[in-house]
């Protein structure tokens, strides 16, 4: 037997963990009070508009607002509808696979269990011999248990749904047995459960909607929360910015209240959204009530690729399709710039654009959301320093140098793809790389920070690349 060549050479490799991938700055989300996605779910995420009509009919608000997100050009991609139960909601079960109907009705007579609202409900021998489709199946089931004022059992969307048939407080549902519940993809290791939901206000949805893990950079909601001025906690437009503050989120809203037109006129929402200095809520007015401007709006921003070259955008003056332009006189426009209220507008005699962009707070929109995406780009490349070295990041001179590289080259792709750009600072200071990273010396980092591994020491200054918004030309002419 030859003697192997590893005894005199043995080479081993090991292979760096794949980094983190940066976030998705593109994704919008939908609040809705349209049923359509049960609480097991609660959220349901899309990438084309033939995918929402799958679900949802082409007369509902959701697909409206889906199809002014994706009449923008480039098309954007991602959509998620975010549930909202205005109406105590009862505790339910979702199952997963089944069984065919041919093998389900081959198990008859079955033995099946379930405790609802606190009281078991079983029957066995089930005869499931007559069933002709898989909802015979369920309501077979159903009346051996004592029928629907019992227990309600349906099949939706290609799965069997258990539910309790009261709402509030007394509902309560614990996931079947018996014979048949594997089968039915009801069994605790396949199934979803939901307990019960009290009615919610839109705050409460969208706070129950993010706890799920569900992400989006921004959301528009059902025109039926418009303009909520005088509603209970959690349930006003001022609450529903107030929340997107809090969580990052860019809250698109949408005004309808021809009030926002007068300039002596300041308990509107915009008005109100705009005294309360909100940086993530971007509002646009329309007299069309039916329609979702600010999906259309978001779209048109959501195919930015912050990854590209000189990719950037201002959202002022762009084309916003599917969306009525406003015919507005010019003391009308600037009562909403005053406002920092934008509108899909009339230019000339047969130019249409948006303007201006600017969020409540008098940020301008594309500012707000590139840093969204800088924040994460730094965040992860960070994260991917530590994470993807086999041995370690030294605390020492030498690793805090590694630091400050990593930084600087988070902060290039900013300048590279024209969020940034060389400048002054307010105080005078030239950037000609468009940022400055400054990082504290080893020797002056605190000897309790280095015994936890924890270095406070990076920060950075830029410079905005900005976009221009309107040009001012003087002119002399001598004949």
């Amino acid at each position: 037997m030859a003697i192997e060549i590893t005894e005199f050479s043995d080479v081993s490799i090991s292979v760096s963990p794949t980094g983190a991938a940066s976030g998705n700055f593109g994704i919008l989300g939908f609040l809705t009070t349209e049923s359509g996605i049960p609480t097991t779910e609660r959220n349901r995420a899309y990438t084309k508009l033939t995918d929402v009509g799958s679900d949802w009919a082409t007369s509902s608000e959701v697909y409206k607002a889906a199809q002014a997100f994706y009449g923008a050009t480039p098309t954007p991609n991602d959509f998620v509808v975010l549930s909202m139960y205005d109406t105590d909601q009862a505790a339910m079960i979702s199952g997963g696979g089944h069984l065919s109907l041919t093998d389900l009705v081959a198990l008859s007579p079955v033995d099946f269990s379930v405790e609802v609202d606190n009281n078991t409900l079983s029957s066995t021998s089930i005869s499931l011999s007559g069933a002709t489709s898989l909802d015979d199946v369920a309501s077979a089931l159903e009346t051996a248990l004592g029928g629907n004022t019992a227990v309600i059992i349906e099949y939706v969307d290609n799965r069997f749904v258990i539910k309790s048939p009261t709402t509030g407080g007394a509902s309560d549902i614990k996931f079947p047995v018996g014979t048949v519940a594997e089968a039915l993809g009801l069994a605790q290791h396949q199934a979803a459960i939901a307990d019960r939901v009290a009615a919610e206000t839109p705050v409460d949805a969208l706070a129950a909607n993010l706890a799920t893990g569900v992400d989006f950079t921004a959301f528009d909601v059902h025109k039926d929360l418009r303009d909520n001025i005088t509603g209970g906690v959690g349930e006003t437009t001022l609450n529903i910015g107030q929340w997107a503050e809090a969580a990052k989120k860019i809250f698109v809203n949408t005004t309808n209240n021809l009030a926002t037109l007068s300039s002596s006129i300041t308990t509107d929402v915009a008005s109100l959204l705009k005294s309360n200095t909100l940086r993530y809520t971007l509002t646009t007015f329309s007299k069309t009530a039916s329609q979702y401007p600010s999906s259309a709006v978001f779209g048109r921003a959501a195919s930015v690729n912050f990854g590209a070259a000189a990719s950037t955008i201002t959202l002022n003056l762009k084309q916003i399709g599917g969306v009525t332009a406003e015919d507005l006189t010019p003391a009308e426009f600037a009562t909403l710039k005053s406002k920092h209220c934008s509108a899909v507008i009339q230019i000339g005699k047969s130019q249409t654009g948006y303007a201006d962009s600017r969020m409540a707070s008098g940020s301008f929109f594309d500012s707000v959301h590139g840093l969204l995406w800088l924040e994460n780009r730094c965040e992860v490349d960070m994260f991917n320093l530590l994470y993807q070295s086999t041995t370690k990041v030294p605390f020492t001179q030498v690793g805090i140098n590694l630091c400050k590289a990593r930084l600087e080259r988070s902060l290039e792709a900013a300048v590279r793809n024209g969020l940034a750009a060389p400048g002054y600072l307010p105080d005078g200071t030239y950037l000609p790389n468009g940022y400055i990273v400054e990082a504290v010396e080893l020797a002056d980092v605190p000897s309790s920070d280095k015994s936890n591994g924890v270095y406070v020491g990076l920060s950075f200054k830029m410079v905005g690349a900005g976009a221009l918004h309107e040009i001012v030309v003087s002119g002399e002419f001598a004949e």
